[in-house]
């Protein structure tokens, strides 16, 4: 009877266009659909003797098997894998390329295995980086620019609507117009560049972000937790208080230099479903943290 369930699995997965991969809880491939061989240039009955590492760039397979075993035999919770949700792969000519991976549980052939969905993101990938040209980007932070962001907002290109809850962060260095006047413009144009380089690494694959002023920059982050969105979007605001405000290290200074932020919050759709106006309502909920000396305030608590 269990054949007889995993044969039927193994027919509905074929006709899928996704690529479906199932292993077992020590990472060995036990199915693979024929979206999964053609994604990956293998034969299916090759793809049977591999293991899931066979089909992951080397920099990434550290610790995997244990992840895998884990997620397996404590039947977790089917989510995106991986903090960023993409996944660098190789197929069997050794070519690398991405894909956008969520995971699952499944019983198949009698066994606990986990069932991975797997989409090839290169083309996205490609795309985005299209979009980072000299137009769209901020020549010093490689930041997308005041521009791109006026470009999103009138043709409404923003993935990350389609989520249905958005957070968004007006943030303005406290401080910055004393560092440049002390240490001169290369030095703040330093600590631009480091603070930028935290903001993206630190940035999910579906946030967004911008510098929009000299010392003003825009972040557009997913909201997961729909029903306390609010509470996750204090977490963001505390972690980009401390992500900014922690010292950096810049040249021809013997001490690292600290800035501070203010910031201002806001959540689309529930403070404003026109997005437009929700960002000049951050940007105004922004100054009034500068005002009251306060690490962040939401738009929602202004008048």
């Amino acid at each position: 009877m269990v054949m007889e369930q995993s044969d039927e699995i193994s027919q509905f997965l074929n006709f899928l266009v996704d690529a479906i991969l199932i292993v077992d809880q020590h990472s060995n491939i036990v199915f693979a659909n024929k979206s999964c061989a053609r994604l990956f240039g293998y034969e299916r009955d090759v793809l049977l003797t591999l293991r899931l590492n066979d089909l992951m760039q080397q920099d990434v397979v550290n610790h995997h098997d244990a992840k895998v075993s884990n997620f397996v035999l404590n039947q977790s919770q089917a989510r995106a894998m991986m903090s960023r949700s993409i996944m660098p792969c190789r197929n069997a000519s050794g070519g690398g390329f991405n894909a956008r991976i969520s995971i699952a549980n499944i019983v198949f052939n009698g066994l606990q295995c986990g069932i991975a969905t797997l989409h090839d993101y290169s083309r996205v990938q490609e795309l985005i980086d299209e979009l980072k040209d000299e137009a769209n980007t901020d020549a010093l932070t490689g930041l997308f620019n005041k521009r791109h962001l006026e470009s999103v907002l009138e043709n409404q290109s923003l993935s990350v609507l389609d989520s249905g809850c958005l957070g968004v962060a007006y943030l303005d260095l406290n401080g910055f117009k004393l560092i440049n006047d002390t240490f001169g413009h290369d030095i703040g144009d330093q600590l631009l560049v480091e603070i930028s380089a935290r903001l993206k690494g630190e940035l999910r694959s579906r946030d967004i972000c911008f510098r929009v002023g000299g010392d003003e920059f825009l972040i557009l982050f997913d909201i997961n937790d729909h029903q306390n969105y609010e509470y996750e979007a204090k977490g963001i605001a505390n972690k980009l208080h401390e992500l900014i405000s922690a010292p950096v290290s810049v040249d021809k200074s013997n001490a690292d230099i600290t800035v501070g932020v203010s910031i201002g919050i806001g959540i689309y759709p529930h403070d404003d479903r026109e997005l437009s106006v929700l960002i000049d309502k951050t940007d105004r909920a922004m100054y009034v943290a500068k005002k009251q000396k306060l690490p962040y305030v939401f738009t929602s608590t202004l008048s």
